[in-house]
């Protein structure tokens, strides 16, 4: 007998009513995976996409009143440290804004509070700071020559986070996640060159403005990012065979030392 052929002489069953079938219907639809898509749309996309949007129109806001307040004649390095530098800035924050709103769902995820404490704190650490908060009170003078090296470094920062943007596009996160693995441009050089250059970026806005308020968070940001580098190292060895491979040869956040 093929399959599926029903026997002979069985009574066939009643088609169910319409009432039977909606009701699992009606059930089914707020399954786990529904719940889950819900809230990878609010807090994976939303939120996150929101919060970075609010952060880069507030950034270009103060830009676009300094380049009113500008004097004419100003100095090039007053140009780069009140006008070029906010940009880059700027656009390191309204970049993250279109990523989420378009990433899609992670392979893999560590929702652990570690994870998430050292992820967020790290992230908002420098973002609130820059954006709301500001340097604080100077705590020292720096000689004009320090202070526009400062300049220059935090403007290498920003391109070098920028260029790193590029490549991870629609991997990046906030807590640790497994989208795909980045390996080119700067992620050839460092497995963590977008912490590296918001590192350089903290130290370049220290030597400008060395404020109470940017040292110590820049203190707390570093120690973050360090830990939060090896939950997402743990998390891509275990989704990624390959990683194991490029974590051998290519070094943690330091080129050729670490």
């Amino acid at each position: 007998m093929a399959v599926g052929t029903p026997n002979a002489g069985a009574v066939p069953l009643a088609p169910p009513s319409v009432g039977a079938v909606a009701s699992p219907l009606r059930r089914s639809r707020f399954t786990p995976e529904y719940w889950a898509g819900l809230r990878f749309l609010a807090c994976g996309r939303a939120i996150p996409g929101t919060l970075f949007a609010l952060m880069g129109w507030v950034q270009l806001s103060r830009v676009l009143n300094t380049i009113h307040a500008m004097p004419p004649g100003a100095g090039a390095v007053r140009v780069a440290d009140k006008v070029v530098s906010p940009l880059l800035y700027t656009l390191f924050c309204t970049i993250p804004a279109v990523l989420y709103l378009t990433r899609p769902r992670p392979k893999a995820r560590d929702g652990s509070m570690g994870a998430r404490t050292a992820a967020f704190t790290g992230t908002f650490m420098q973002l609130l700071v820059g954006t709301f908060l500001g340097a604080g009170p100077v705590l020292y003078g720096m000689p004009p020559l320090v202070a526009g090296v400062s300049v220059l470094v935090t403007i290498t920062s920003f391109c070098g986070a920028l260029w790193s943007l590029a490549y991870l596009r629609r991997s990046l996160s906030i807590i640790p996640e497994a989208r795909r693995l980045a390996t080119g441009g700067p992620y050839a050089v460092v497995r963590h060159p977008l912490y590296l250059f918001e590192i350089m970026a903290g130290l370049g806005a220290l030597g400008a403005v060395p404020g109470l308020i940017s040292a110590l968070s820049f203190v707390v940001f570093v120690g973050m990012q360090m830990v939060r580098a090896g939950y997402e190292e743990r998390l891509l060895m275990r989704s990624f065979p390959e990683y194991a491979d490029y974590a051998r040869r290519t070094r943690r956040l330091i080129p050729f030392v670490w």
